[in-house]
Order: structure tokens, then sequence, then C-alpha cells
């Protein structure tokens, strides 16, 4: 079951992530602009290593928050895979993305350094995941039963 949710949250990361890549080129208009310097543990880095590394940084957080909820599931914290669960869910990964991870990366926290609508944006985006997670792993759980 946890590798179950680790690989719908892998899944549900990557497609967000390709989203985010093809939405500008369709309307939204606009990237994420990075001003500062590229840097990863104090090194220097090109733009396209720093985009690499966020990209992964990315998947692997959206896997590892995939492999906690099915681990909660499994510790019956959650009564299942459902979408209602899924949701809440979002919220926490949302507070836990915006008050750890982001900060870690040099975003600040939620993101405000970026932009001042990128907590909406994250929460937004957590839904989405939450969506798209609820959609595969009612895929794999039966295929792996």
């Amino acid at each position: 079951m946890i590798l179950a949710s680790a690989a719908s949250g892998t899944f549900a990361g990557v497609v967000l992530f390709v989203f985010s890549h093809v939405a500008p080129m369709f309307g939204a208009g606009n990237f994420i602009r990075d001003l500062d310097k590229p840097r990863i543990f104090g090194a220097a880095v090109s733009r396209r290593e720093a985009h690499v590394v966020g990209a992964l940084t990315h998947i692997l957080v959206s896997g590892a928050s995939g492999a906690m909820f099915g681990f909660l599931v499994s510790l019956n914290i959650f009564q299942g895979f459902d979408l209602i669960s899924l949701l809440g869910w979002s919220v926490v990964m949302t507070l836990a993305i915006g008050g750890v991870i982001l900060p870690l990366e040099g975003h600040g926290v939620f993101g405000v350094k970026e932009d001042a609508w990128f907590p909406v944006d994250l929460f937004i985006t957590n839904i989405l995941w939450s969506v798209l997670f609820w959609w595969m792993i009612r895929i794999l759980l039966p295929l792996l039963s």
C-alpha cells in the first residue's frame, strides 16, 4: 500500500510539473522568475542545474507525500483513500511544503519571496495533487491486490 501510494504521489507530481511547463504556452503567460544567483548547498550552479534540482525536489516531495499518506492509511489514521481525506491531506501538505520546504529552498515562507500569489498557487497545486493521487491510487490498488 505504501509503495502504491508513493507511486501515485510521484505520478501526480510529474503530471503537475509537466502542466506547470505547458501552461504558460497556452495563456498563463508567466514563468516564475529567478532573479537571484542559483546556488545549491552554497555552490554556484547554472540555472539549468537549479531547475533540474528543483524538479527532482518537487517530484521527491510528491512521492514522499503519497507514501506518508499511505503509511497513515495503514495505521488507520485515515480510513482509506477517499477524496475528502485527501483534500484534508492537501492542507497538511500545504503547511509542510510552505512552512518547511520552500524556506529551505530560499523561496521564503509559503513562497512569498517569489510572488504574493504563490501561497494560493501552492494550495491549488496541492488540491490538484490530491485529485490526481486519488484517481491514480484507485487504478493502482486493484492491480496490486
